[in-house]
């Protein structure tokens, strides 16, 4: 046996400890929404941490020293990132920012009417397409997605749409799609669409999906019928997103769905209850096909922001999580996180979103 083995409780060499905390580091920096896409070299020189490369702002070199220093408190941090600004001709190969409104859960009723037409007066002035992430209506009346409709109109931006577990509770679902095609919301259920928008392809493919749960605390495909039916219409949704997405041939590519595909952005809620908020197979699903940025809602009581296994960017806009109307995200395909655009507190979110 070779005497270079480590023995047992013997301390690894300062080489290969060095070599663990770069890779650390790296992994680190690859999840921070700060600093993700970035190209960092992280290297381990006198013991001292030592960060090259090139980034596009200062706050995304700041961002990737503090990484580093909640990491390794103990070691000196000597920061070589170079933050680069574009020519003025890479500037103008770059596509223009696009600009995403995104909601979810209105539950909008006739006892509603009026109360949100004053926050959608901007909106086509804002943004340049509006996702709509389930639950517009209380019940599952078409009459309310009316009511909705008619506080939105006149919609002068693209608009796409999933439906949520209340919009399905009168099993009247093909009537409140078509209400809502009629007035220009594309519905989206297992398949995708695309579209032009300041030059930039955009793809968007969509699924209401459904729960189950998140790895190491799911259910399975076992059982029980009333289980295995469960799951395969978990799995089946999740199957027609991932075959949606794959079908978008375009430059950036969204994820629409009304359950939760990570349980990141379910932090708040009880946690007796992330089976029935989402399920980690839409989340695999997004990571196989490849995509940009994915929007959800259901979750009330959840967090805006979190990110998949591998690396998507998801955002939960129900209502009472973002507090207003919309939220807003502008996008530019700069290897950074979409960036939330600032807006006031929606004054009605609390009537509107119950």
């Amino acid at each position: 046996m070779s005497d270079r083995l480590q023995q047992p409780g013997q301390q690894p060499p300062p080489e290969q400890v060095g070599v663990y905390l770069a890779e650390h580091i790296r992994e680190a920096l690859t999840g921070d929404e700060r600093t993700a896409g970035a190209e960092i070299e992280v290297l381990i020189e006198g013991g001292a941490i030592v960060l090259r490369g090139a980034v596009t702002t200062p706050q995304r070199r700041d961002a990737a020293e503090d990484v580093a220093r909640q990491l390794a408190p103990d070691r000196r941090v000597q920061n070589e990132l170079q933050v680069v600004d574009f020519g003025e001709e890479e500037r103008r190969a770059l596509p223009p920012a696009l600009r995403i409104a995104a909601m979810a859960d209105v539950h909008f009723g006739a006892d509603a009417v009026g109360t949100l037409r004053p926050h959608l007066e901007r909106l086509h002035e804002q943004a340049d397409l509006l996702l709509i992430a389930g639950d517009i209506t209380r019940i599952g009346d078409p009459a309310e997605a009316g009511y909705f409709l008619d506080e939105l109109a006149p919609l002068r931006i693209p608009a796409f749409a999933v439906l949520g577990n209340h919009d399905y509770h009168t099993n009247r679902v093909d009537e409140i799609a078509r209400c809502l095609e009629s007035a220009g919301v594309q519905v989206l259920e297992g398949n995708g669409a695309q579209i032009d928008i300041n030059g930039i392809c955009v793809g968007v493919a969509g699924t209401k999906g459904f729960g189950g749960g998140f790895l190491g605390a799911s259910g399975s495909d076992f059982g029980e019928p009333e289980m295995k039916a469960f799951i395969r219409h978990t799995r089946e949704r999740a199957a027609a997103l991932e075959g949606a997405l794959m079908g978008l041939k375009c430059d950036l590519k969204i994820a629409l769905l009304h359950y939760s595909p990570i349980p990141e952005t379910l932090q708040g809620e009880r946690l007796e209850i992330f089976p029935f908020l989402g399920s980690y197979l839409l989340a695999e699903a997004i990571d196989r096909a490849g995509a940009d940025l994915a929007f959800h809602g259901h979750a009330h009581a959840g967090a805006e922001q979190g990110m998949t296994p591998g690396g998507v960017h998801v955002r939960n806009v129900a209502q009472p999580v973002i507090r207003r109307a919309y939220a807003l995200y502008h996008f530019d395909r700069s290897g950074g996180p979409p960036q939330n655009a600032p807006q006031g507190e929606f004054a009605g979110w609390r009537y509107l979103a119950h």
